[in-house]
Parts: structure tokens; sequence; C-alpha cells
């Protein structure tokens, strides 16, 4: 994957999040549409640009909270450079390998966000991250098993796992 390709990938991935989102949502979870694009930029690209676009990314969706500027930033950053240093270490092309990284991706951006937004409150931190992460997370790794199901048809060789050029 070329780092335009990425840069495209992001805006996408900032519109669906933005506009599609809220409309296929099922049961009050949405597909996060952000980290899987960090993701799949994890398996071509390494760490540190998948790292900058989550800080971007996060940035321009923190503009909805002026209040807590900076903590969606936060969150993806640190979600992009643990997805991609997993993925730097296990077998990319397996898709079971994927959608563990993606649904631990997942749980791990809503954590940071949660914790911080919601000041440590166990109750709410917990009825959130069971009530909606964990079903988003199961309904992102479905959309990321359709895209790695796409991947293999038109031999996409980043998402597929294949060595990064």
């Amino acid at each position: 994957m070329k780092i335009r390709a990425f840069a495209v990938l992001c805006a996408v991935a900032l519109v669906l999040d933005t506009a599609l989102a809220p409309e296929i949502e099922i049961l009050g979870a949405r597909p996060d549409f952000l980290v899987l694009a960090l993701v799949y930029g994890g398996l071509g690209l390494g760490v540190s640009v998948p790292v900058i676009a989550g800080f971007l990314m996060g940035l321009m969706t923190d503009s909805e909270l002026p209040e807590y500027l900076g903590l969606n930033a936060l969150a993806l950053s640190v979600t992009a450079f643990a997805a991609a240093s997993l993925l730097d270490r296990l077998v990319k092309s397996h898709i079971l390998v994927q959608c563990s990284v993606i649904f631990g991706a997942i749980l791990l951006r809503d954590t940071i966000f949660y914790t911080v937004y919601y000041r440590g409150s166990i109750g709410i931190f917990g009825h959130l991250l069971l009530r909606y992460s964990l079903i988003g997370a199961g309904y992102t790794v479905a959309i990321g098993l359709i895209i790695h199901f796409i991947a293999r048809l038109a031999n996409w060789r980043a998402i597929t796992g294949a060595p990064r050029r």
C-alpha cells in the first residue's frame, strides 16, 4: 500500500465514520471505520504512518468535542501503534489474525476513550464497553471480513498480507 492510497483510505474512513456509521448502527453500536483504516494501514505501511494518520484523524474527529480536544487523537494514535506493532510480529495474511487485531484495536480505542471521557467511572465504563464496544467490535470485524474477501478476489497484496515493497 502506498502512502497516497492510505491517505485516500483515511479520508474515505472519515467520511464513512461520520456519514454512514450512524445510519447503519445495530443495537446502538457503530462500526469503527477509522480503526479499520488504521489496521489496514499497519498491514501495508508499518508503524509510523498509521500512528501519524491516527493522530490527524483523531484531531479531526475531536472537533465535535472541543472540551476533550486530543482525546480521539491519543486513542487512535495508541491504537494504530499497538495494532501495527502487533501485525509486524504475526502472520498478517491469516484472516483470524486480522480479525483478532481489529477486534482488540476497537476495544483498546474504546477503553482509552471511555476511561478519560467518563473519568474512570467503573459503572458507566463497564456498561459502555459491554453494551457498545463489544457489539461495535464484532460489527467492524464483520466489515473487515468482507474487505478481506474482496481483497483476495482483487489480489490486493497489502490487505491480504503479502510482503511490503
